[in-house]
């Protein structure tokens, strides 16, 4: 039983901590994006739906809002790692 549970947590701990990553990046490229896009430019589109794009004004806010919802998340997939790294240990 040990061995099955150490298994399953070795591979929940390789799909959190890729899931961590993804969402640390995401977030850090959606602020430098935004900043980007405030300073002219062009090819970066924001949008909230299809055809709804946020004015370049609020690019900045509007990326912000977004980037710490990502960090919250990562803070939570981050909590799950460390639960599982600790069943490990068992």
């Amino acid at each position: 039983m040990k061995v099955i549970r150490g298994f399953f947590c070795t591979l929940t701990l390789i799909v959190l901590t890729v899931l961590y990553g993804g969402l640390v990046v995401s977030a850090l490229i959606a602020i430098l994006a935004s900043i980007l896009r405030t300073l002219g430019v062009d090819q970066l589109k924001m949008s909230i739906w299809q055809d709804v794009d946020v004015p370049v004004a609020f690019s900045i806010p509007f990326a912000l809002v977004f980037s710490c919802l990502l960090f919250y998340c990562s803070l939570h997939v981050k909590r799950a790692i460390s639960f599982c790294f600790s069943k490990l240990n068992m």
